[in-house]
């Protein structure tokens, strides 16, 4: 049983206690800061349409009032979970992917929309009377972020906090060859190393293999950053490249096919927007 402890009280409650508790003073929060933007990918003999949704979540009453957009099958998986940290990634990262699925397809009801797991543990969009609908979910601390997309037009995200903690963790997920490229970027050591990171797991995420594999086989080939974007190109998947954005401590990275064309500006835009509410929340 997970048990929290409840704000207002300071007592530690079962997780479904203080949920009911928040159910009835929910209105006194600010509901979570949340972004969206709509974006189009120009392809070689056509354009495709993404939106890019994210949320910035920091107190419990954030990620307990996403409870009641819960479609049923996730509601169930919900209630089974056990660990605060899990709930609060859980029911975070499906907000922001409702969200983006929402604004791209122009479904109001969020919770006609489920994001089921796949068997790689990858996200899977269900709505009725809607296919070829895809999403890509990614949170940190009390970041979320996802990316829905059309299933013509495979696109990955992910997002990781800056730390010098993690440095020899990642860098064994660095091969010679990548070493050699972090003198070309203009950051610290350590936000080099996250980038690069944030690359391969965001191409993971189109691949749809996430960490069951070597990150070695998504060597980065080429890094090359341009007006306060990283981009990224890989040795084995040369149909696909990175762009990378730094947001205070942290770095998100998108990965889309390589021969489209799109505005990175969008995604400057949320990033500026969400900034303020990383300091201003209640």
């Amino acid at each position: 049983m997970c048990i929290i402890i409840y704000p207002r009280t300071g007592e530690a409650l079962p997780f479904g206690i203080v949920v009911e508790r928040e159910k009835a003073e929910i209105e006194l929060y600010v509901f979570p800061q949340i972004f969206t933007k709509e974006f189009v990918i120009k392809g070689m003999d056509r354009e495709f349409r993404a939106s890019l949704c994210m949320g910035h979540f920091s107190v419990p009453a954030d990620f307990l009032r996403i409870v009641k957009f819960l479609h049923p099958k996730e509601f169930e998986y919900y209630f089974h979970l056990e660990f605060e940290r899990r709930v609060k990634s859980y029911l975070t990262g499906r907000y922001v992917a409702k969200r983006a699925v929402s604004f791209l397809v122009g479904e109001e009801s969020l919770e006609r929309i489920c994001i089921e797991q796949g068997i790689f543990h990858h996200p899977v969009v269900t709505l009725p009377n809607t296919t070829n609908v895809q999403v890509s979910i990614t949170h940190c601390d009390d970041l979320a972020a996802a990316i829905a997309f059309s299933e013509e037009l495979p696109m990955g995200i992910d997002m990781e906090r800056i730390s010098a903690d993690r440095n020899k963790v990642l860098e064994t997920q660095m091969t010679v060859k990548e070493s050699s490229l972090l003198s070309c970027l203009p950051y610290s050591y350590e936000t080099n190393l996250t980038l690069f990171w944030t690359v391969k797991e965001a191409l993971s995420k189109i691949l749809k293999t996430g960490l069951t594999t070597s990150f070695h086989i998504y060597e980065i080939s080429q890094v090359e950053a341009r007006d306060g974007v990283v981009y990224s190109l890989f040795e084995n998947f040369p149909q696909y490249r990175t762009a990378s954005f730094i947001l205070d401590d942290y770095v998100c990275s998108i990965t889309y096919p390589k021969k489209t064309e799109w505005s990175v500006d969008v995604v400057k835009d949320v990033l500026q927007e969400i900034e303020p509410s990383m300091t201003n929340r209640l």
